[in-house]
């Protein structure tokens, strides 16, 4: 293992970092920032976040070839950039017990990253979802490290996204209507003040 490597990966092993971190690396090396860079994800030592924030495996992660879990690497990073984010919609579902159905697209709500397309973070495919600032400060559960929506919040966005692109309310309802049973209405009554007023009616009618 080269010097540079060795250094990186004692020093931010297990930990997501920006670009910056690399780059103060490679300067006390004189080495070059994005060969540094293109030489540790190609050996399996960094995993791409997003652009110019990685993950520093562990060694024992290295050395082991441990797969390495997509939600803790994405919390992590989301959390180094600070931005108001959890994972949400069909993941978020599973995550709240609501459905055993597999998704193998990782969904993150926030309030700054969008990406028209999903992208590959861990092997996993991911999807990066913008909404307002306000919509992202209540309703979340946080548990070791990882933050996804309640139930009734994990609807309500459901049902707010799914307006936001033009589906009917009625194909929102059918959507829905299988998990609003579990959820509870006087929290729902709650964060519908954050709403406006379309998603309010469909809820209803998705009981």
């Amino acid at each position: 293992m080269k010097s540079l490597t060795r250094y990186i990966v004692s020093s931010y092993g297990g930990k997501a970092v920006k670009r910056k971190a690399i780059e103060d690396a490679c300067r006390k090396f004189d080495a070059v920032t994005v060969n540094t860079v293109n030489y540790m994800i190609s050996y399996g030592y960094l995993v791409r976040i997003l652009r110019g924030l990685y993950y520093v495996k562990t060694l024992d992660e290295f050395s082991n070839k441990k797969a390495i879990d997509a939600h803790r690497v994405i919390s992590l990073g989301l959390e180094e950039l600070g931005v108001n984010w959890y994972f949400g919609l069909n993941t978020a579902l599973r995550m709240n017990g609501a459905t055993h159905e597999y998704s193998d697209t990782v969904f993150v709500v926030n309030d700054e990253i969008y990406r028209n397309k999903e992208i590959r973070i861990a092997r996993s495919r991911v999807k990066f979802i913008k909404i307002a600032p306000r919509l992202t400060v209540f309703g979340v559960v946080a548990e070791d490290g990882v933050r996804y929506s309640d139930l009734e919040k994990t609807l309500l966005d459901m049902i707010y996204l799914s307006r936001y692109r033009s589906v009917p309310e009625g194909r929102i309802a059918l959507s829905v209507e299988e998990y609003a049973r579990y959820a509870d209405r006087e929290k729902v009554g709650e964060y519908l003040e954050a709403y406006p007023l379309s998603v309010g009616r469909v809820a209803e009618n998705a009981g």
